[in-house]
């Protein structure tokens, strides 16, 4: 690998340039990498291998350990490598147990199935994989020799990484909306002991005996993914241009393996994206190329099942479907809990498998007793074709080709597509694998005991007739999922949006409606996220926002994107100001009482924002939640699905009791937040902050799924809000003039590695809301000040 800097150079072709400029040799296996202001890679090769091989190392030079620690986990060695009773972020639980993780991926990722994931590849995705390890894999082999290798470099747990390990990766994201959830459930379900002779059991359809939905609303919550996005597509009838404009405002983890990397992927006349890659990705899963733009935002869907089994009197580790009986499948699964000569024995546990899937347990809520136990059933764990289809989604020069992608690969595991292309055309998809449970299944096929679910997205189906099966269609890519032509789709020219509701209200004016409920629920309230962006939306196209006109451009987009407006400040703030009146003293349930003047004063000022300056934004939110726990319902105007932007709206105030729980709330958010050393009388931007070093780098936006600009951040002990998820790969795309043109930003930089250029410089510019255009033209990246050049030449 051969190196240098170049300032101004002038580029006949690709290659060629590298030629001329003396770094390296002329072969077709050679990858140029170009990285412009702030250390994006632009990637040119002659060959998918070569994409890969370039993608890999520029990866691994930027954030080895990130990637290094994935493939930890995914293979099922973190108690290997770290203990099995330590925890770490598995973002679907941040304190995820090592020991239960490992056991779950080695399930998971079964080294025949890995294979078989493997096998049903194109040619092409195949040979990404292979370029991306090579490339992840001369770097690692550098990293070494450099005088200040990354920080994990020479750890015993850091490897050369396989065209399989990748696979396994791609498995692990198909799953964070499904199986992922279910770790500790799958760890914990064993068989209880052999029942007595005779032991009664229910026979009828599902039906469980005792109570299974006792549990409050936010015990369920920890099956639902709690990653997020916003979207906007923006087309010919709602542009100032009359060309296609995209915001894409994925909400993701700011520290483990979904961050995003910003790359630009070029095959002369055959691909040319830029956009950003999760972890591990040797393609873009979010960008735009010269014919079209779009992104993605977890969808509503539920991607997997339960199923009820009925176990035979005689044996809990047999079940009845339609009277007969049958056995689960026994594996043994072992995890290493150390190295070397003196590490202890592995540990072995046993797992058991219906026809339907694996066995799951909740303890005290679905539990495996002597009579029922209970079956899990992912529609992911099937879909191997994630990167197939981002890989086909870059390379595609039309939206009817890109729409053609999206229905007939149906790769997209857990979220909705919104693109446009650069004439203004949109195209939006709720389209992912979901099982195959229509309206009349769901009907019959659920019993009692388990509706109350429902309302959690928790399917329960009887698994104790074959007749409950999920449905089979002969057009899709696997079995027991809905056909493509069966999910929402949306075709506009003015806008398209989705803010992580259900498809329902894309677009008010073509509500997306009668699917069935494991797909698309109809007339549920949106959150205030929607409504804020829907807001937005309307009061620029009608020209009630204050600025010129009645059209988006660029600009006007990107203030709806950082406004920072709470949602509920604007239907809920005035009446809180009244139910204050002038402050005085609130009697709590201890009999204390605090004077809720001082928090009072500090909402009659607040303007209603999460900017740096707002003054107030942490006491609204923590007093709306101590609303909601009230369990009042507080209310003015209910829930309207006619209008279901402007409802829920206003506080009750003529019920007495509601101004007090009012008043009350207020007063338990101030102590709250005082507790946790939180001064809410304080700037915004002194409380909120991402660490970079020494550095607190001032953030704006907030939590509490009612500001557009979504921000999550855990509380310190000092009394600050440290930024662990939330708006991380922010892009504005318009094809104005005929050509792509993309600002935006990587809110927490392209690099984990402390000692890199890249670990915060694009930081401070998102904190400061000062967006950096991107160049993408071979002229932009030409005329970049800090052009670095590097050719990497294929060793296969």
């Amino acid at each position: 690998m051969d190196k240098c800097i170049l300032s101004k150079f002038r580029l006949l072709t690709l290659l060629a340039a590298a030629l001329a400029a003396g770094c390296g040799g002329s072969d077709e296996g050679d990858v140029l990498i170009r990285r412009t202001e702030f250390g994006i890679p632009h990637i040119t090769a002659l060959t998918p291998r070569g994409i890969g091989l370039g993608a890999g190392y520029v990866f691994a030079e930027d954030n080895l350990c990130l990637l290094a620690d994935a493939v930890v986990t995914i293979n099922g060695e973190r108690s290997r490598y770290f203990g099995p009773t330590a925890t770490y972020d598995s973002y679907a639980s941040p304190t995820q147990a090592n020991l239960s993780s490992d056991f779950f991926y080695k399930y998971l990722n079964d080294p025949a199935l890995v294979k078989a994931s493997w096998s049903r590849q194109p040619r092409e995705v195949q040979d990404l994989l292979k370029g991306y390890a090579a490339g992840y894999n001369q770097f690692l082999a550098q990293a070494a020799k450099k005088a200040k290798p990354p920080a994990c470099a020479t750890q015993p747990w850091v490897r050369e990484l396989t065209e399989l390990d990748l696979i396994r990766l791609m498995r692990r994201f198909a799953v964070e909306a499904s199986g992922a959830r279910f770790i500790d459930a799958f760890y914990a379900a064993q068989p209880p002991a052999a029942p007595a002779s005779g032991t009664p059991m229910h026979a009828r359809r599902g039906e469980a005996p005792g109570a299974t939905a006792q549990r409050p609303a936010a015990f369920w919550d920890r099956f639902k993914t709690d990653l997020g996005s916003n979207a906007v597509a923006l087309g010919k009838d709602a542009t100032e241009s009359g060309a296609g404009l995209l915001l894409a405002n994925p909400h993701y983890p700011w520290g483990n393996i979904f961050r995003f990397y910003q790359m630009h992927l070029t095959i002369p006349g055959k691909l040319d994206v830029m956009g950003a890659a999760i972890t591990g990705s040797p393609v873009v899963n979010i960008g735009f190329n010269k014919h079209l733009a779009w992104s993605h935002t977890v969808n509503t869907s539920r991607h997997f099942t339960l199923f009820y089994l009925q176990l035979d009197p005689a044996d809990p580790t047999r079940y009845l479907v339609d009277g007969q009986s049958r056995p689960m499948v026994k594996k043994t699964l072992s995890v290493e809990i150390g190295t070397g000569p003196s590490a202890p024995p592995p540990i072995q546990r046993d797992y058991y498998y219906s026809d339907h899937g694996p066995l799951v347990t909740l303890p005290g809520t679905l539990d495996w007793s002597t009579q029922a136990a209970f079956a899990f059933r992912d529609a992911n764990f099937d879909n191997d074709r994630l990167f197939q289809q981002w890989w086909e989604l870059d390379k595609a020069t039309s939206l009817k080709d890109f729409r053609a992608a999206v229905e007939g690969t149906m790769g997209i595991p857990w979220a909705n597509t919104v693109a446009t292309d650069r004439a203004g055309n949109l195209y939006y998809a709720d389209v992912t694998p979901v099982p195959f449970v229509p309206t009349a299944l769901e009907t019959a096929c659920i019993a009692a005991p388990f509706r109350p679910l429902l309302a959690n997205g928790i399917y329960v189906l009887a698994g104790n007739t074959a007749a409950c099966n999920w449905a089979d269609d002969a057009s899709t890519p696997q079995r027991g999922i809905f056909p493509s032509a069966s999910l929402p789709t949306l075709q506009r020219t003015d806008y398209l949006q989705n803010s992580n509701d259900s498809a329902w209200m894309t677009h008010p004016a073509q509500r997306a409606v009668g699917y069935p409920s494991i797909v698309s629920r109809d007339a549920t309230p949106l959150s205030g996220r929607t409504r804020i962006g829907l807001t937005q939306i309307a009061q620029r196209l009608s020209g009630a926002d204050g600025r010129p006109g009645h059209k988006f451009d660029m600009a006007s987009l990107q203030d709806i994107a950082f406004s920072n407006r709470s949602y509920f400040a604007t239907v809920l703030l005035a009446d809180l100001r009244t139910a204050c009146g002038s402050g005085g003293a609130v009697t709590l349930d201890d009999g204390s009482n605090a004077d809720i003047g001082p928090a009072c004063n500090v909402l009659s000022a607040w303007d209603g924002k999460a900017e740096l300056p707002s003054i107030g934004w942490p006491l609204f939110l923590a007093w709306r939640e101590a609303m909601d726990r009230s369990g009042l319902d507080y209310w003015l105007h209910p829930f309207d699905q006619a209008d279901p932007v402007g409802t829920p709206s206003g506080l009750r105030l003529g019920d007495p009791a509601v101004t007090a729980a009012a008043r009350k709330a207020l007063a338990l958010a101030a102590n709250g937040l005082q507790a946790q050393k939180i001064d809410f009388t304080k700037p915004w931007g002194q409380i909120q902050s991402f660490t970079r070093g020494s550095q607190h780098i001032p953030i704006h936006g907030g939590a509490g799924n009612e500001i557009y600009n979504q921000i999550v951040a855990d509380t310190r002990p000092e009394g600050r809000l440290e930024v662990t998820g939330g708006s991380s790969t922010v892009w504005t795309i318009s094809f104005e003039g005929g050509s792509p043109k993309a600002q935006g930003f990587l809110s927490y930089s392209q690099s984990t590695d402390p000692a890199s250029p890249h670990h915060a410089d694009q930081t401070p510019l998102f904190s400061q809301k000062r967006w950096i255009t991107y160049p993408f033209s071979e002229a932009e990246i030409r005329r970049s000040p800090t052009l670095e050049l590097t050719v990497l030449h294929d060793r296969d």
